[in-house]
């Protein structure tokens, strides 16, 4: 049985598969990406509801770190569209993520996702010294976190999670700087 049998979990196969290696890992997030996101049809908020909503029906994430999940892409995200400031995005998203991490009740799979958040930020230093964050326009690295996440926490439990959702945010950051450089 393959990880992304169809069934009650919306794709995801509950319970761990175990032999995948890395390389595995990073093929069946790429492919779980694409289908989620011709689903969606390109709407990247209803992509990453959609993840978002399979990492609670799994119960990999609860519904309060669903929803502040899905706040931060969206400040994430209207940050990369010009309707908002990406050094204040960035700022309240790495607070969101602090006090996550702080809590000390935040699932593996939501930390990891809610990092990757922060990671699709770009904080460098600007000519006159002062700092420049930037953020990729519609920016694939959240919700291909979350899908690496799902898919990892199904083959190895919350360490596949991690793995899986650092995996996944790294994949979207490579789609985020080819974007970028197209452009």
């Amino acid at each position: 049985m393959s990880t992304m049998d169809q069934g009650p979990h919306h794709g995801w196969h509950q319970g761990p598969y175990l032999g995948t290696d890395i390389a595995g890992l990073m093929h069946a997030t790429r492919a779980e990406a694409r289908r989620v996101m011709e689903s969606s049809k390109g709407d990247l908020v209803t992509d990453h509801e959609a993840i978002l909503d399979r990492l609670q029906t799994a119960e990999l994430i609860s519904g309060d770190e669903a929803r502040t999940l899905l706040d931060l892409y969206r400040i994430g995200f209207e940050a990369g569209e010009g309707k908002g400031d990406a050094q204040r995005a960035f700022f309240e998203s790495r607070s969101i993520y602090d006090r996550m991490a702080a809590s000390g009740t935040a699932s593996p799979v939501a930390l990891v996702v809610a990092s990757a958040a922060v990671g699709s930020f770009e904080v460098s230093p600007g000519d006159d010294g002062s700092t420049t964050v930037t953020i990729a326009r519609q920016s694939y690295g959240s919700s291909l976190a979350g899908i690496g996440a799902g898919i990892g926490a199904l083959i190895g439990g919350p360490a596949g999670a991690t793995l899986g959702g650092a995996i996944g945010g790294l994949i979207g950051g490579i789609v985020d700087e080819k974007k970028d450089k197209k452009k």
